[in-house]
């Protein structure tokens, strides 16, 4: 397509056709956002758009029409100015003409035939934005598979772009390689933060040297920062968090979707769990919690109250255990995004898992998008010291763990940011971080093992259904509700009348919480009496479980 190839020619026809002299407004961007998007207003055709990575960087064209998917690490780099419009005069007759710059790093003008008395300028915001943290290889897959990169790169000129820099410390995993580009925009769009999961369609734009301020002044000649990519955005939305690439255009699974899995998901739910079982010694509770926590988010935040998370914590109590790396792969190969973490002292007395700030910002291993999963091995935890280091980073996975609320620490303050990220952790005794359910394995003594082989056929069932059913809605009905409190009630007076202990507000909230993704699990979104009388038997043995 001659838009992919030159989209800049388009920029231009769209610029001579729709602009009125004046100044440059971000509301009036003649017409170009609109245009593309009506270019490319479906997921296939988005398609079309070569993917900007690591690898195609180095054979893309400057000034080709680029896609890239990525992490907004950081917001606060310094505000640009830029060349908006400038006047140039034909030979020989002298005839003007006004050229727009608005979406490339350089005038491709003689500068000669300028006439700067004219020029005007542009103010643009930037983002460092880097790879999605901890995005599963199928994932990858996915896009690679789509974006046919040679075929579309043989119908192009190739430019000499050289190969992106990264800064090694602005990415939350340690030694991970990784993609980095400043994307630079004109909107100031406040919609946008850190840790949102953002899919940009730009013009690829020289590299330039960012730095450490966060600015572009790059003319010091004894400083030599890190080249990084640039994408002059013409439009981006934010993706929601599920993490499937091929359920919907802007995250949210589709209409057609949500129906075939609402339908489907008994039997897709009942092969999950012996999936999954298979990675825990067979224990089937287990199997069932951890696909329950695969479901689980944030749906509400209400005057303090948090509801939806649902941290877990497996004790195992055995020794040469296969169940972490048995775990790890049952969770990539069904998650959109995993990271596993050894929670040993070295580890956590030597690296950073909370953001700080101070010339500009540095990420921390827990700096990552919503829905993104992530497993602790507390098993490999020697006897030792934990560091003023290691408790503060012990105290940041707790604030996830409980309030689902990161702090990144500046010089004079710190700043309270949102999470939805799911905890799993594995340990052989009670967890080091406070969690909403614990239990100990139980091995089946019957059971190998060796982790079984789902079909492609099989995974892909699975990770739709759980990207889909873990954005479902879901709703709670006065029937139900009123049920509910009767049963408390009730409870409460046998309780009373036996002398037993009485189920208190927070079990209720717990039960209730957990009749939610009972519910979802098997394709309701409304909870019956079924579901709920299945949860209230899943916490009893959760209660037994936890006390072994």
């Amino acid at each position: 397509m001659n838009v992919i190839e030159q989209p800049l020619k388009t920029i231009q026809d769209l610029f001579d056709k729709n602009w009125k002299k004046g100044q440059p407004s971000e509301k009036d961007d003649f017409g170009v956002m609109k245009h593309f998007q009506s270019l490319f207003n479906t997921r296939e055709k988005l398609q079309k758009i070569p993917i900007l990575d690591a690898e195609s960087i180095k054979t893309l064209p400057l000034h080709s029409l680029v896609r890239l998917r990525c992490m907004v690490q950081d917001t606060e780099l310094s505000q640009e100015v830029g060349l908006f419009t400038s006047t140039i005069i034909s030979q020989p007759d002298g005839e003007e003409k006004t050229v727009c710059h608005r979406y490339s790093s350089e005038p491709q003008i003689d500068h000669e035939l300028r006439d700067h008395t004219q020029d005007t300028i542009d103010l643009l915001n930037s983002y460092y934005c880097v790879s999605v943290p901890g995005e599963s290889q199928w994932v990858k897959d996915y896009e690679r598979s789509k974006k046919n990169l040679e075929r579309q790169v043989q119908d192009m000129t190739l430019g000499s772009n050289q190969p992106s820099e990264v800064i090694p410390e602005r990415y939350p995993f340690p030694n991970v390689d990784h993609f980095a580009a400043v994307i630079k925009t004109h909107s100031s769009d406040l919609s946008i933060g850190v840790t949102d999961v953002i899919e940009v369609i730009g013009v690829l734009g020289a590299s330039d040297r960012l730095m450490t301020d966060g600015s572009f002044d790059f003319h010091d000649g004894n400083i030599n920062p890190p080249k990084i990519a640039t994408v002059h955005a013409i439009f981006m939305h934010k993706v929601e968090d599920h993490g499937h690439p091929e359920l919907s255009l802007n995250g949210y699974p589709e209409e057609k979707d949500l129906d075939h899995f609402l339908k489907e998901a008994k039997s897709i739910r009942e092969e999950l769990i012996r999936y999954i079982a298979t990675a825990v010694y067979g224990d089937q509770l287990a199997a069932e919690l951890v696909l329950l926590h695969f479901l689980a988010r944030v749906h509400s935040r209400l005057n303090g109250t948090l509801l939806g998370k649902f941290s877990l914590n497996l004790r195992d109590s055995s020794s040469n255990s296969s169940i972490y790396g048995n775990l790890s792969k049952v969770m990539r190969n069904v998650l959109p995004k995993v990271h596993t973490i050894p929670m040993s002292l070295e580890n956590l007395n030597n690296n950073f898992f909370f953001p700080r700030g101070d010339e500009y910002l540095s990420s921390g291993i827990l700096q990552v998008t919503r829905g993104t999963a992530l497993l602790f091995d507390e098993t490999v935890m020697e006897e030792g010291t934990l560091v003023e280091k290691g408790l503060k980073n012990l105290k940041a996975i707790s604030d996830i763990s409980q309030y689902q609320t990161l702090n990144y620490v500046f010089p004079f303050n710190t700043l309270e940011f949102q999470t939805d990220i799911s905890l799993l952790f594995l340990s052989n005794g009670n967890s080091l971080v406070p969690v909403d359910c614990a239990i100990t394995l139980k091995p089946d003594p019957s059971t190998s093992e060796v982790l079984i082989e789902p079909t492609l056929e099989q995974l892909n069932s699975f990770r739709k259904y759980i990207s889909v059913l873990r954005l479902a809605d879901y709703k709670f009905s006065e029937e139900m509700a009123q049920e509910i409190e009767t049963d408390f009630m009730e409870q409460r007076k046998a309780a009373t009348a036996a002398g037993t202990s009485l189920t208190t507000p927070n079990e209720l909230a717990f039960n209730i919480s957990l009749a939610r993704l009972v519910a979802l699990s098997q394709g309701e979104q409304t909870l019956t009496r079924q579901s709920w009388d299945h949860a209230v038997s899943l916490s009893r043995q959760i209660e037994s479980r936890g006390k072994q």
